[in-house]
Parts: structure tokens; sequence; C-alpha cells
């Protein structure tokens, strides 16, 4: 750890305002500029009749898909673009989507009942907080946290005048890009039009998260974030290494089974740094829900709490939850500690998934009845899902035996049962 230390202060991250080329022409190098070209002509299956617009509604998914991974990258200290991560999905694509809608709500009903001149300084507001909503989304995944504009307020206070910068910036790129396509677009054909409008749009737009990255990665000690990426090169000469670098090689071949051999038999053998924890656990959700990512995740979720690195450990939680409701790592000691965590950060939701998962899989563990009770007062007043609440309350009265419990329990279920519906 004091390696790692004096590594990352000999490394402070350049200014952003002295990367701006290599911020402006991120898109077309490495891997973001074939993904960048294979976006552009999936969006021409807009075109096709009757299944376009749907078509559309993927690939743009896919597109701010690809941008999210551009930001993360960035964010933990790497600069080459992400490779291979179109089919992958932790949800952050719909929790973009249903904060752009909460956002477009709340500046329209600002209009309606306040006038257009209140509403016009309230989306005045919203957009000069986006960047910040969009940092906080991408940190720790939680819409709720995300919404928040104290959230972003907060970001923008620990950063200082450069989040003023940066969104001027963002600005920049993204209104010349648009513009450089409309020039275009107005010289050529229609479908090559078209391609070359979306061409500039999707460049300006993975220049505007790799943007968003890196200014989380060069301020990530005033915003409280660690990036995985920042002891690259101490890692260089890490035992592990070049066991990442073959199965990186087949990934990049395109033979996830091969990759995944070649970690198994280590990460089941002996103690492997947390790259090959990440990468395996990675390729293994690729491959979905299964037996053998259950047991890495529980191991890797180990590993991490041991390392404390619980904000990683709680993304790994996170990801298996979606994929598995019923999911815990392997104690009760490390499920309780990531969900009061996650209750620490105000990710509510993460923090009910764990607790619900707990009491099915430990019923006859002392603290059962309190995780039930939890979970069951996030139900009934944070999600007003009141009947599902009652369920796992009468649950837990069955089976609980201590009498203060019980009279805590039933006191919540009185209160759930005169709720208004």
């Amino acid at each position: 750890m004091e390696d790692r230390k004096r590594g990352a202060n000999a490394q402070r991250p350049q200014p952003f305002w002295q990367r701006l080329p290599a911020i402006t022409l991120y898109p077309v190098r490495g891997s973001a500029l074939y993904s960048l070209i294979a976006l552009t002509l999936c969006t021409l299956l807009t075109w096709l009749p009757a299944i376009g617009w749907l078509l559309g509604i993927v690939t743009w998914g896919a597109i701010y898909r690809y941008s999210f991974e551009i930001l993360r990258e960035t964010a933990n200290g790497r600069m080459a673009s992400p490779e291979n991560t179109l089919s992958s999905s932790d949800g952050t694509v719909i929790r973009l989507l249903g904060l752009m809608i909460l956002l477009g709500i709340f500046v329209v009903t600002v209009a309606i009942f306040l006038g257009p001149i209140i509403g016009l300084l309230t989306l005045g507001a919203v957009v000069l907080l986006q960047p910040g909503c969009v940092i906080s989304l991408a940190m720790d995944g939680s819409l709720r946290h995300a919404a928040n504009p104290a959230t972003s307020i907060t970001i923008a206070l620990r950063i200082g005048w450069p989040y003023l910068a940066a969104f001027l910036l963002l600005f920049v790129i993204q209104a010349s890009a648009l513009t450089a396509g409309q020039w275009l677009h107005t010289f050529m054909p229609p479908v090559v039009g078209e391609l070359v409008l979306n061409f500039f749009s999707i460049w300006g737009l993975f220049s505007a998260f790799h943007l968003l990255g890196y200014l989380v990665y060069q301020y990530h000690e005033a915003l409280g974030f660690e990036p995985e990426g920042a002891y690259d090169a101490l890692s260089r000469h890490d035992p592990d290494q070049k066991l990442l670098d073959e199965a990186e090689h087949f990934v990049r071949e395109g033979q996830l089974d091969a990759a995944l051999d070649a970690l198994r038999g280590s990460v089941r053998s002996r103690a492997v740094s947390l790259p090959v924890h990440e990468l395996y656990q990675r390729l293994l959700r690729r491959k979905g829900a299964s037996d053998a990512l259950r047991e890495h995740a529980r191991q890797y979720i180990n590993r991490l709490l041991i390392e404390k690195q619980e904000r990683e450990a709680m993304n790994v939680l996170r990801d298996m939850l979606e994929v598995d409701a019923d999911f815990t790592p392997s104690e009760p000691q490390q499920a309780a500690q990531l969900a009061e965590r996650a209750r620490l950060s105000g990710q509510l939701q993460l923090q009910m998934d764990t607790l619900r998962a707990m009491f099915k899989a430990w019923p006859r563990d002392p603290q059962a009845p309190q995780w039930a009770l939890q979970a069951a007062l996030l139900l009934g007043e944070r999600y007003n899902r009141d009947a599902e609440a009652l369920q796992l309350i009468d649950t837990a009265l069955q089976r609980c035996e201590d009498e203060e419990q019980r009279r805590k329990l039933e006191a919540a279920r009185s209160a759930l049962q005169v709720s208004p519906a």
C-alpha cells in the first residue's frame, strides 16, 4: 500500500485544459474509432420500415452504454478506449433514461405552475447541473443519488471553477460536432448526409463523456473516488501481469471461453491480484448467471473487503443482485457491512435488495428479524410497496422468538396497515 501511495503521488493527472487535443481526438483512436464507425452504420437501421424506430432505440442505447464505459474507464485512469463492452449491461443506460425523464418532468412542471421565465431559469440550472448528475450516476449507479440536486452541487463545489470551465467545454464540443455534421449534411445525399450527421453527433458524445471521466480522474481526491487504474504502472511488475496479458489477448480475439480457461485455474488454485479477479468476474458476467459467477463473486467480494475496497465490493454486489435477486456474500457479516455502506452512501435500493437477500439466505440468524424490519420499512416508506413489506414482516414474525424484536415488527406492521393506500 505504501508503494501504491507513492506511485499515486508521483503521477498527478495532467489538467484537462492541457489535454484538449487528446480529448477531442479520443473518439478516432483505438477501439473507440471502430465503435464509432460501427454505431454510425447501425443508425441506418432506423430507415427500415415498421421496426426502424425500435432498432433506433436499441442503437442509441448501445451508443450511450459505450459512452458510459468511456467515462468509467477514463475516471479510473485508463486512457485507452474500452473494448468489447457493447454486449454487457449493468442497467446504467436505463437509469440515465430515468434521470433524463425525471429532470424533464421537473422542468415542465415548474414552467406550467410558475411560468415560462422561471421554467427557463430552471432549465438553465438543470443543464448546468447535468454533468454532475451523470458523474454521480457513473460513480455509484444510484439514480436517487444522481437526481438529488445537492449531489451535483456538492460535486461542482468540490471541483471548483474547473467544473464551470468543463461545462462550457462540453457545450463547445457537442455544439461544434453538431454544427459540423449539419453543415456537411446540406451538401450530401440524404442517406450519406444522415450518416455524417450521426457520425459527428456520436463523436461529440464520446468526447464529452471522456472529458467527464477525466474530470473525475483529475479531481478524484476531492470527490473521494479511488481510480482503479491509478496503479497500472505498478501492476506491470505484478506476477499476474503475464496471465492478464494472455487472457486479454484471447478477449481481443473473441475467444471468451479460452480467456476464462486461462484465468480459472489460477483463481481457484492460488491467491491472485485484484485485476485478475476483476477480469474473471467481468468475463463470467458476459456468459450470464451461473454457479461459477456466484461462487467467484463471493470470493471477489471477500478479497475486496480484505483490501478495504468497499465501493468496488458494492458494485460487484449490485451487479450480482441484478442477475440473481437472492445473491449474498459468503458471510452475513460481509453482507451487513455492505448493506450499511449502501445506506450511508444513499444507495437505498441496494441496501433494500441486500437486506431481503440476507433474510432469505440466513432466516435463522439472530439479526434476521432486524434485516426484515429494515427492508420492510424501506419497501413501505420509500417505495410504497406495502403489500410486500407486510408479507416480509409476517414471515419474520413466524420465525422470530425474541420478544423485543417481535414488538418492533408488530409495531411496523400496524403502521403499514393503517397507512393510506
